[in-house]
């Protein structure tokens, strides 16, 4: 990995405990698949975009919900550190902490995720952590805790913000023996969802019963899929439905959809006080279904859970561009999300 100083410069060291406003809002300014590395152009326009929403928004956190770079784009494996450094410019500028999720154009030859990760680290403003250490379960798997304003950090935090790593793309060239472009499984690990189960129950002794949550992950779950094969409303479900929901486990190369994102699905609604889910993916869409009762091809029944994506950021990549916002009101419910063109 890359080792020079960054140019970008360190502000002040910004307080890692993501805490409600005194107003009881949380807010987080969440942009998906940014698709860095394709041209210096899109790369600056997507950093615009960065600064024009930070500068407009009194956002408490960033959320990078994957797909951070173009790893097929680069050509340099010793590169990953140039385009994290213009990614985060903008956040560091604006003194905001950031958390991230990767995504499956995070992962290819010569992009390893693991030097995204150790880039990002350098930054006293990241709170991207790796909680899970197995070789299969990638990286990007931990959650973070809010707190009401004003209150100690061994208080009992208002929300909980879990965040998973869903793979995808391909093994980066040192990892390949063959020197072949290998596949890497896209859809969140077994190993993960062992330690999102021991987590849960550790939060809920420590804190004396389960905590409201949202969840970040960057390719989206089968009931995503199966909610569009029924019908997305635009009146029910206002936004772009404009492309084939692509779930964990579909479209990866030799490997067809098998339910293989079934065990996460459970996972997540196994979850209590779990309000909702945020993924990016497919540039085309951007609506959100609140999932009661059950779906087509599915064999568990919804229990209210939020399901939406984050809109397209960067100019990287195919699609229109967008952002979303959400905001998060008092830790029980998102009392909006605030859809920004810009």
């Amino acid at each position: 990995m890359q080792t020079r100083k960054s140019l970008i410069p360190h502000r002040r060291d910004v307080n890692r405990t993501l805490r409600f406003t005194e107003d009881g809002t949380f807010q987080i300014s969440v942009f998906s698949d940014l698709h860095f590395a394709e041209d210096d152009g899109s790369d600056n326009k997507s950093r615009k975009v960065i600064e024009t929403v930070l500068s407009s928004e009194d956002a408490q956190l960033v959320v990078l919900n994957g797909d951070l770079i173009s790893g097929e784009a680069i050509q340099n494996a010793n590169s990953s550190s140039i385009y994290v450094d213009r990614i985060v410019a903008p956040i560091i500028d604006n003194d905001l902490p950031w958390a991230s999720t990767y995504g499956n154009h995070d992962s290819e030859i010569n992009l390893d995720p693991e030097d995204i990760f150790l880039r990002e680290k350098i930054y006293p403003n990241s709170l991207t952590q790796k909680r899970v250490s197995n070789s299969t379960a990638g990286i990007t798997n931990y959650y973070l805790p809010v707190f009401a304003h004003g209150a100690s950090n061994d208080a009992t935090p208002e929300f909980i913000l879990w965040f998973f790593d869903s793979q995808g793309g391909h093994y980066p060239i040192d990892k390949n023996y063959n020197g072949t472009s290998v596949p890497r499984q896209n859809w969140v690990d077994d190993s993960v969802l062992h330690w999102f189960k021991n987590a849960k129950a550790n939060l809920t002794s420590t804190y004396g019963g389960p905590i409201p949550s949202i969840a970040f992950v960057h390719i989206p779950v089968y009931p995503m899929r199966a909610f569009q094969l029924a019908g997305v409303s635009p009146s029910k479900e206002p936004g772009i439905n404009g492309e084939r929901v692509q779930q964990q486990g579909y479209g990866n190369d030799n490997i067809n959809y098998d339910s293989q994102d079934s065990p996460f699905i459970q996972a997540l609604l196994n979850t209590t006080g779990l309000v909702a889910t945020f993924s990016g993916h497919d540039h085309d869409n951007d609506w959100c279904f609140k999932w009661n009762g059950t779906l087509s091809g599915l064999n568990v029944t919804g229990n209210g859970i939020n399901m939406c994506y984050g809109r397209h950021t960067g100019y990287g990549g195919y699609g229109i561009i967008w952002l979303i916002c959400a905001i998060v009101g008092d830790g029980k419910e998102i009392w909006g999300i605030i859809l920004r063109m810009v």
